[in-house]
């Protein structure tokens, strides 16, 4: 198979075949050669420039459209194929806005689009007929390439329309080109989806291996009331200071997956001390605190997963000035890896609640920690914490357990986004500050993940569907209290609603391996008119039984 660079080569020296036809059809002045000859170099420009792949389909597009002997009007799209044999547009130029929002997804053997992509082969038409399955009022006759884009199988990857004036005439030689063409912007296409596959298969096996992770080390934390989730966020806030500090990026990744395994060493100390209710004799203190050399001793290997778990293991209870255990350790002695969890374990544990202690304000645990420097904590390593505390904050609410109330009201700076796609106004209000402070954080969230998808930055996305998924989860918990507490009668509907939500999210992230391009689109559609529908329709039922049965709850005007 011949790679997309060869075709524009051949494509070049096909020009000749246009002969005099092209010209005179075009106008007396037009030179189809050299006009040819000028789009193949810029098409081979823009194949070769590193830049979003969406801008680049749309540059493909731009030098079509001025091929001016194709009498291309300045309309055009590219759509993706996804795994469900539909096609889904990615980038368009010049579409009415009804067309554009009606042919955002078609089915194969929809149209003409999804016929070409059905019978893989171009689709020529010079006016508006009886094929045109989708049309809407005011539509002006035009025609039509529809050119399907295929793989090294001859698989549908994706179909490219050019609208055409009415009338045209096509030739041998042009629908010869078009073809040409369609191979060409195939193998851009291909390269582009492979390298983004890649990417997007080695960050979820990355997913993985933290889960696989976490759910190792939550077995052992599960006997002293401690949850996954902490694990997980005292893992973020690690990386966060971490950050801060200076490390690189292969330093924060094996500092992420080993500060789960800071208590590993716990699955050694017997139940009658984990588990006791009261307070622990100097001897049993002394078994517990052995967690940190039965860690130590777990945790033997020359892997850097290993040796920075093992120093996190014996060292992340140590005390900068020295009164920490098990070996009174003090200031830089103790490994930098083991001062950064020691900060990130105690704000976790301050911050969550237990069986034996209620959860800390937010406020009150950075104020115990500020002022714990220079002492139980390296002074840098908390000058690391405060320059964070707009992601320390973020993490803490979507990943937080019981506390959505308390700091909804709080948005971080550092989760606005530039041009945002959705913005809050008052319109949107449903009476319920929580719940509106909450609908807020999550059309933030929703705004990062159209960022990630527009900067076409694999790990981006994946983050911020995962963190917009587990915030979503927080916010579903907090609605379907308040429901349960008010009695409403549509309870399990609206939970089912909220499962759906889930379960087509969890379809986009397995299926964005697959069909990067087209479901990172339908995914901000999905989600963008989701939540709308959310907050303006399903949410207002429940409303009125909240604001008459919940009287500590101050209604916000609307």
């Amino acid at each position: 198979m011949m790679s997309f660079v060869e075709e524009l080569e051949i494509l070049g020296s096909r020009i000749d075949e246009l002969g005099d036809d092209a010209g005179s059809a075009a106008g007396a002045d037009v030179n189809p050669e050299r006009e040819t000859r000028e789009a193949v170099g810029r098409i081979l420009d823009v194949a070769m420039t590193p830049m979003n792949v969406v801008k680049q389909l749309h540059e493909m597009l731009n030098v079509l459209m001025e091929i001016s002997w194709l009498r291309v009007k300045n309309k055009g799209a590219i759509f993706v194929a996804n795994g469900r044999r539909e096609l889904v547009m990615v980038a368009q130029k010049g579409l009415d806005g009804a067309l554009h929002a009606t042919c955002a997804k078609i089915r194969f053997g929809q149209c003409l689009c999804g016929q070409a992509a059905q019978e893989k082969r171009i689709i020529m038409k010079n006016c508006v007929d009886h094929d045109h399955h989708i049309t809407f009022e005011g539509m002006t006759d035009h025609g039509h390439y529809c050119v399907p884009l295929l793989d090294n199988q001859d698989e549908i990857i994706g179909v490219m329309v050019l609208y055409l004036k009415a009338g045209h005439q096509g030739s041998e030689e042009e629908q010869s080109l078009m073809k040409m063409l369609g191979r060409v912007a195939s193998g851009v296409l291909l390269n582009r989806t492979l390298g983004l596959r890649a990417q997007i298969n080695r960050i979820r096996l990355e997913h993985a291996q933290f889960d696989v992770i976490h759910k190792l080390v939550a077995a052992s934390e599960y006997r002293d009331n401690e949850t996954g989730e902490h694990i997980k966020r005292m893992a973020r806030y690690s990386v966060v200071l971490g950050r801060g500090l200076g490390l690189s990026r292969s330093e924060l990744k094996t500092l992420e997956m080993a500060a789960p395994l800071h208590d590993i060493g716990k699955i050694g100390v017997p139940d009658r001390i984990l588990l006791k209710q009261g307070k622990l004799t100097d001897e049993e203190r002394g078994e517990m605190q052995s967690h940190t050399t039965i860690g130590s001793g777990i945790l033997v290997g020359i892997h850097p997963l290993l040796v920075t778990g093992r120093q996190i293991a014996v060292s992340h209870h140590e005390k900068w000035d020295g009164t920490g255990y098990p070996n009174g350790l003090k200031g830089e002695d103790i490994p930098l890896a083991g001062r950064i969890c020691a900060l990130a374990d105690v704000f976790d544990a301050l911050t969550s609640a237990r069986p034996y202690k209620e959860a800390w304000p937010f406020d009150k645990a950075v104020a115990w920690i500020v002022d714990k420097s220079g002492t139980h904590f390296d002074p840098a390593v908390v000058r690391a914490f405060v320059d964070g505390l707009d992601e320390i904050r973020e993490i803490y609410l979507i990943y937080g357990e019981g506390h959505a109330d308390e700091d909804c009201t709080r948005l971080p700076d550092t989760i606005q986004v530039q041009e945002p796609v959705m913005c809050w106004d008052e319109s949107m209000s449903v009476g319920v500050a929580s719940i509106d402070k909450q609908h807020q954080f999550l059309i933030n969230l929703i705004n990062r993940v159209h960022y990630a998808i527009e900067a076409y930055r694999p790990r981006d996305i994946v983050d911020a569907l995962l963190a917009m998924k587990s915030y979503a989860e927080v916010h579903f918990d907090e609605e379907e209290k308040l429901m349960e507490e008010a009695g409403y009668p549509d309870l399990e509907k609206h939970r089912r609603i909220h499962h759906s939500f889930f379960h087509k999210t969890e379809s986009f992230l397995s299926e964005l391996e697959e069909s990067p391009l087209a479901i990172c689109t339908e995914t901000g559609h999905y989600l963008t008119r989701w939540l709308m529908d959310h907050i303006k329709g399903e949410d207002r039922g429940y409303i009125p039984y909240v604001l008459s049965r919940a009287q500590d709850v101050e209604p916000v005007s609307t």
